[in-house]
């Protein structure tokens, strides 16, 4: 019983020629399907570019029906419209004009321009300046790190995507303060740290910073995202700028450490770097900051000294 329907059902199918069939460079077989920008098979030889009304493929929406004033062309007063038709204003050559209205390349956003300003992230400003206002009026406590959620608490600045701290002309800041933000210039970083103060640049999510803000809405606190590879990029340069970073590395990050720390162990064991020092001249006592730094350090001069010789 089974195989009649079976039977009966491929029967029922229609059979298709050779010729609507493609057939792979695998073997696999399928129905011939049109890309649908391809105008040879398409329902209307409009064009798809540019984007104006008369391209649209809104069947009855651009049509309007044409209102019948008058007596008609065949009627007596034919003779007096004809020979006042020459008085009327041309109709424009803009093919986007839509009689008044705002025309459809102006009501489309741009792309990827749109697109991309959604995706640039926005910061919320604060002014150095008013940051010294707060702090003189006692809102903001200097003897405690500052924080984002202190800024926001103390209504110095309503934080949503983060604090960007900015400077204008150099305006003096005579407080040593140690603050936490999302970003900085150089002018702030600079006047801060020339009293001795400290900006610290915390890596977090939007979900990250609404639990750091208003930490009451949540029942169990969120894990603190890793920064990916543009943000990465982004935070190293601001700790080349003289800010503190703070952020979980990664786990490839920290793969990448240890195998270019490894290798210049090996080549300062097979002293390459240092052919001059003995591996007993440091001790065991040096922990492993100080011994990256010094392997980074012997890198670094190597390398000039051999763009040195090549340069001579």
């Amino acid at each position: 019983m089974k195989q009649r329907e079976d039977k009966r059902d491929a029967e029922m199918e229609p059979k298709l020629s050779k010729h609507f069939r493609e057939v792979f460079h695998d073997g696999s077989e399928k129905n011939f399907e049109c890309h649908p920008f391809n105008r040879r098979f398409a329902y209307t030889k409009k064009s798809f570019f540019p984007i104006e009304p008369r391209n649209l493929r809104t069947l009855g929406v651009n049509r309007k029906r044409k209102k019948k004033r008058g007596r008609g062309d065949k009627g007596p007063g034919k003779g007096i419209r004809e020979k006042h038709k020459h008085r009327k204003s041309g109709r424009p050559n803009s093919r986007t004009f839509e009689s008044g209205r705002t025309p459809l390349y102006r009501r489309l956003p741009k792309w990827p321009e749109a697109w991309l300003s959604r995706q640039k992230k926005n910061y919320d400003c604060l002014n150095l300046c008013k940051l010294r206002y707060f702090i003189e009026k006692g809102r903001l406590d200097v003897r405690f790190p500052i924080t984002q959620r202190h800024l926001h608490d103390s209504k110095c600045v309503k934080v949503k995507n983060g604090v960007k701290l900015f400077n204008v002309n150099d305006y003096p800041f005579p407080y040593k303060i140690d603050i936490e933000v999302a970003t900085a210039d150089q002018s702030s970083i600079d006047v801060i740290k020339k009293v001795g103060g400290t900006v610290t640049i915390v890596y977090m999510e939007r979900i990250n910073l609404r639990a750091h803000i208003k930490p009451y809405k949540f029942e169990i606190l969120p894990r603190t995202a890793r920064p990916n590879l543009d943000a990465i990029h982004y935070l190293e340069k601001m700790r080349s700028r003289g800010c503190l970073v703070k952020y979980i590395k990664p786990l490839w990050l920290i793969e990448e450490e240890k195998r270019i720390i490894n290798e210049l162990t090996e080549v300062e064991e097979s002293s390459k770097l240092c052919p001059e020092e003995t591996d007993s001249s440091w001790g065991d006592t040096e922990d492993e900051q100080k011994r990256r730094e010094r392997l980074l350090r012997a890198y670094r001069l190597q390398n000039t000294q051999v763009d040195g010789a090549l340069g001579v």
